[in-house]
């Protein structure tokens, strides 16, 4: 009697080249999907509101942007959180912001960021909120000699 031998082998699995073309239709579907969503839902026009219309130039401010020195200093709550504001404010047409009432207005802004709670500090609407109370303290302080505040960065640790 002979013996035969079973020759049958272990099912193979897909191919790297099966693997590689399905990555790639799916990549393209995703890139399709993406690009007639941002079309359709018209990414471009997304950044200005409907009702606002854009800025003119007589809406600009015009003065003289004067940056203050980076305010390093932790928050209220949590207290062992600290946050990093780099600022800038603009004089208003005419007015010159001096070096002494840029470091009182510096001073004041480290003063109110110690009374910050991380909660306020959420999201767009949070940071929106913080330049408009360092803006209205700025104006009261510089006794309306400022006229903008702008943030230019904030790293909170």
């Amino acid at each position: 009697m002979s013996v035969s031998e079973d020759t049958s082998s272990a099912p193979k699995g897909p191919s790297i080249v099966a693997l590689i073309g399905v990555v790639a239709v799916l990549t393209l579907i995703a890139a399709g999907g993406g690009w007639l969503l941002g079309g359709r839902l018209g990414l471009a026009e997304a950044a200005k509101p409907e009702g606002e219309k854009p800025a003119t130039a007589a809406e600009m401010p015009t003065g003289s942007v004067v940056p203050l020195k980076p305010i390093l200093t932790n928050i209220k709550i949590p207290q062992d959180v600290w946050i990093r504001l780099e600022a800038g404010v603009v004089a208003r047409p005419g007015e010159k912001v001096s070096d002494e009432l840029a470091a009182t207005v510096a001073g004041d802004f480290t003063a109110f960021m110690r009374t910050v709670n991380l909660m306020q500090l959420r999201g767009p609407a949070g940071i929106e909120y913080l330049r408009t109370d360092l803006q209205e303290r700025a104006v009261i302080r510089s006794q309306g000699k400022i006229e903008k505040v702008y943030i230019w960065a904030l790293v909170m640790e």
